[in-house]
């Protein structure tokens, strides 16, 4: 079987569900290492065999399961991401702030926030590896939120034509910048400012007429 196509469909298997169905008992135990691990060592020193070993598996019960440290990484920082329904509460307001402070809880951890770029690098020559990468990470949780902004749309708290997954890019680009360029608080007044980014409507300019003069 090719390699790539072989990758791809254990891949598949990995982040069909978020955790590894069917798998030995050890895949809880196996999981926890390669976090143990990533949090003593970070992303590039972390190997195989050092999962391994604090797992206490062999090299061979892993790769049966996961073809790569990629693969491995990717599933264990999976369980701990957050990407839950948003209530709805009936206030707009509320609602996208458990948004927002779910999406800062994913990117206060250190070890997802110093990996995940270094595991999108690893499997961006991969296009087949990145979909399922994205599809783990991302799509469940953006349709979450995008649920929550159009449930706002709906009550006229947010206006019409309100892009959705730019708002979403905005709040996850401002919060992973902080944590790892600028080292700014990731705290209470940033998650109200991301809020009224949507909330708070921009005053419109005045309409003039083509040709009216300025004053």
């Amino acid at each position: 079987m090719n390699e790539t196509i072989r990758i791809v469909l254990l891949m598949a298997l990995v982040f069909s569900s978020g955790s590894v169905a069917g798998g030995p008992r050890s895949v809880s135990k196996i999981l926890d290492a390669a976090r143990d691990v990533l949090s003593a060592q970070g992303y590039t020193a972390l190997t195989i065999e050092a999962v391994a070993a604090a797992a206490g598996v062999g090299k061979s019960t892993i790769y049966r399961w996961w073809p790569s440290k990629e693969a491995l990484v990717a599933d264990a920082l999976a369980e701990i991401f957050r990407a839950e329904e948003i209530p709805d509460l009936g206030d707009t307001h509320a609602e996208l702030r458990r948004a927002v402070d779910m999406t800062i809880d994913n990117y206060a951890n250190e070890d997802m926030a110093a990996s995940l770029p270094a595991l999108a690098a690893g499997l961006f020559p991969h296009p087949e590896l990145m979909a399922r990468f994205r599809e783990a990470f991302l799509h469940r949780k953006r349709e979450n939120i995008a649920a929550a902004l159009h449930r706002g749309i709906r009550r006229g708290d947010l206006p019409d034509d309100l892009d959705t997954d730019l708002v979403q890019d905005i709040w996850a680009g401002t919060i992973l910048y902080r944590r790892l360029m600028t080292g700014s608080p990731l705290d209470t007044d940033l998650a109200e400012h991301l809020v009224q980014l949507v909330t708070n409507r921009p005053p419109r300019l005045p309409h003039r007429e083509a040709g009216a003069g300025i004053g």
